[in-house]
């Protein structure tokens, strides 16, 4: 298996350097432009916070799910300094903890904190799938999202008869400030701040041809990447160079539906939906197609 010396962009901050590095090691070319980063502005968080103590301390919260990582981390942080932490914690101790993945495992296990449940497709449809199989009807369920709120899943979950209450600690960024750059570093994130110049660079090189495929590990990078080519008047020519020039590689079905609503064919989504397991899939697919 081998990635025969192809140039991969990564549009992931967070993991742009390990995505780069398992690159490398498959015989492949990264090209680093990160397309996503995040935003938390201390008095919408101050805010968020306010609420999410004010909800867990009044109202019997009977599920919680964390969507991230950052997230835990941005909104305990918040809590902390609140002086009502061992409060919250006390309430999510008599509560269904869900978390998307282990990265909200991991940053809730620090606080003492028990994660009842993962799902096996760390995706909205995955939790969809998890809590379907609960009792949720009349149910108070809390959801600490990552940058973006989807409405479709608090739907779902009031159509089978839960009360939602949805929180955020951050929201997505085509820049990353610095004191979250600070906060990702704190996490052991190895991140790449993105930039517009990054960006217009990896649309510039699609459209020249010097990209052979191209990653998306999240919606949000994905809708970023092509609302700024649409602000740019690039949009056009890129659908058409990615459909019919470029390898399109989707994490998962969450963000494969996103690059889909921008007119583009998915080429190659590994079997589990991991980043790892992508480029490792992904230099098999090429070895096989070459």
């Amino acid at each position: 298996m081998s990635l025969s010396g192809i140039t991969v962009a990564i549009t992931s901050s967070r993991r742009a350097s390990e995505l780069a590095s398992l690159v490398r090691k498959f015989g492949g070319v990264p090209y680093i432009a990160p397309t996503i980063g995040i935003r938390s502005n201390n008095n919408t968080l101050s805010s968020e916070c306010t609420k999410f103590i004010e909800t867990i301390e009044s109202k019997k919260m009977h599920f919680f799910v964390f969507m991230t990582g950052v997230g835990v981390f941005n909104l305990f942080q918040c809590v902390l300094k609140s002086n009502r932490l061992d409060n919250v914690i006390e309430k999510l101790h008599d509560t269904i903890v869900i978390a998307r993945s282990n990265k909200p495992v991991l940053e809730l296990r620090k606080f003492g904190i028990a994660t009842k449940f993962v799902p096996k497709m760390n995706t909205i449809g995955g939790i969809i799938d998890l809590i379907s199989k609960l009792d949720v009807k009349d149910k108070n369920i809390g959801i600490l999202w990552h940058g973006d709120y989807v409405d479709a899943f608090k739907e779902r979950l009031e159509s089978l008869g839960s009360k939602v209450f949805e929180f955020s600690s951050y929201s997505y960024s085509a820049n990353l400030e610095q004191k979250n750059a600070a906060i990702l570093k704190e996490m052991g994130y190895d991140y790449v701040a993105p930039s517009n110049e990054k960006i217009k660079g990896l649309i510039d090189d699609i459209v020249a041809g010097n990209i052979d495929t191209i990653t998306f590990t999240s919606p949000p990078a994905v809708k970023e990447f092509f609302e700024f080519a649409s602000r740019n008047n690039k949009i056009d020519l890129l659908v058409d160079k990615l459909n019919h020039n470029v390898l399109v590689v989707s994490v998962g079905p969450s963000t494969s539906a996103m690059i889909e609503k921008f007119r583009i064919k998915v080429d190659f989504v590994p079997h589990a939906y991991r980043m790892g397991t992508m480029v490792k899939e992904l230099a098999d697919y090429i070895s096989s197609h070459t």
